[in-house]
């Protein structure tokens, strides 16, 4: 008994220290792994795998730690604005950075979004200055038609305008246009866009629409990205589709590669017509960050001229907005030299976010 004794008055000192080590064993662990400090918190709905490159390129020149947080593309234009709404009152992030411009107006009038710092706006020419100083547009992709030249050789029958969609000759020659439905993304900000400037025409276009893809005139898939692939397939009889600049450019630089030959066509530039829709990236900065000095540094890496140029040169041939901006590829055109944009106030298609969603439901 006495020796039983003696022998739990020795283990307990000794499990007593060994749970101090493990403990403290643990902790240390705990805070080897934890991450370095956080320099800036960048909400960023932009493609990752062509974003989250030039952030570490950013924070290797500005010797900042950014904590990137991004969104896959089924959500990229509802979820990071979502959250944004969500954590008004408890900011985490610092800076947003959008792809999708209506929602970052969104965003403005619901109070998430600070005014920017001194002497970004003036890097922009004034048509390309938010009125209320809020946030900075730059890089753009347009909404153009892809056409499949192997499909359409001679270029006097391609289409010029989005309208062309839903023109019942296609068919009779047994091809298809296609489209993404204008659900998400690029596609929902053009509809609302359009909506917005000439409610009526866009309705009586997106009804004949879906009465054209009922009938199997018009094929409606759930992506640009889709819209691209289809048209570059000559098997499945696509003659074009309506899509943005970075997809068209997938499909221009598969050609090296022996795949479809195909036009892209900046649509509705006649006489009368509205002209081609652009739709800018946009940066501001989240109301109520602490960190103003690495948000102000960000935007205006974002906003330079090297940036422009490596976004015009990258995988997503964004335009730029700014004339001063040389040496562009060949395929990236802009305004008002190779083409005609269409005039938006994206205050106004702001508002209008959710007004027709149902409807084009």
């Amino acid at each position: 008994m006495k020796q039983a004794q003696s022998m739990r008055g020795t283990s307990r000192p000794i499990l007593l220290a060994t749970a101090l080590v493990v403990v403290l064993g643990a902790a240390l662990a705990f805070l080897l792994i934890q991450p370095q400090s956080t320099d800036l918190v960048l909400y960023c709905g932009v493609d990752q795998d062509q974003s989250q490159p030039m952030v570490s390129r950013f924070e290797e020149a500005e010797g900042l730690k950014v904590e990137y947080h991004g969104e896959s593309e089924a959500f990229r234009s509802v979820g990071l604005p979502k959250r944004l709404l969500r954590e008004k009152d408890n900011p985490i992030a610092d800076v947003y950075w959008s792809n999708e411009i209506m929602h970052m107006i969104d965003l403005v009038e619901a109070g998430v979004i600070d005014p920017l710092p001194e002497g970004l706006a003036e890097r922009f020419p004034p048509e390309w200055r938010d009125p209320r100083g809020r946030f900075v547009q730059f890089g753009a992709r347009a909404r153009i038609i892809l056409v499949n030249e192997d499909m359409l050789p001679d270029r006097a029958d391609h289409p010029t305008r989005i309208k062309d969609l839903i023109d019942p000759r296609w068919a009779e020659r047994g091809l298809l246009p296609v489209m993404a439905a204008p659900l998400t993304g690029t596609t929902y900000t053009h509809a609302v866009a359009w909506f917005t400037r000439d409610e009526a025409d866009a309705r009586a276009f997106y009804e004949d629409a879906a009465t054209a893809m009922n009938e199997g005139r018009l094929k409606v898939v759930s992506s640009n990205g889709q819209v691209m692939s289809a048209v570059r397939d000559s098997t499945n009889k696509i003659a074009f589709g309506l899509t943005d600049t970075d997809d068209a450019y997938i499909a221009i630089q598969a050609m090296a590669e022996g795949g479809a030959k195909v036009r892209v066509i900046y649509p509705d530039q006649g006489e009368g017509e509205v002209g081609t829709l652009l739709i800018p990236n946009t940066a501001g900065v989240v109301k109520g960050t602490k960190r103003t000095e690495a948000a102000t540094t960000f935007l205006k890496w974002l906003t330079s001229e090297g940036v422009a140029r490596e976004l015009a040169a990258g995988l997503s041939a964004q335009i730029p907005v700014r004339a001063e901006i040389k040496g562009l590829p060949e395929h990236v055109k802009r305004p008002p030299d190779d083409f005609r944009a269409t005039p938006v106030d994206w205050y106004a298609v702001g508002q209008n976010v959710n007004r027709w969603h149902d409807m084009l439901t």
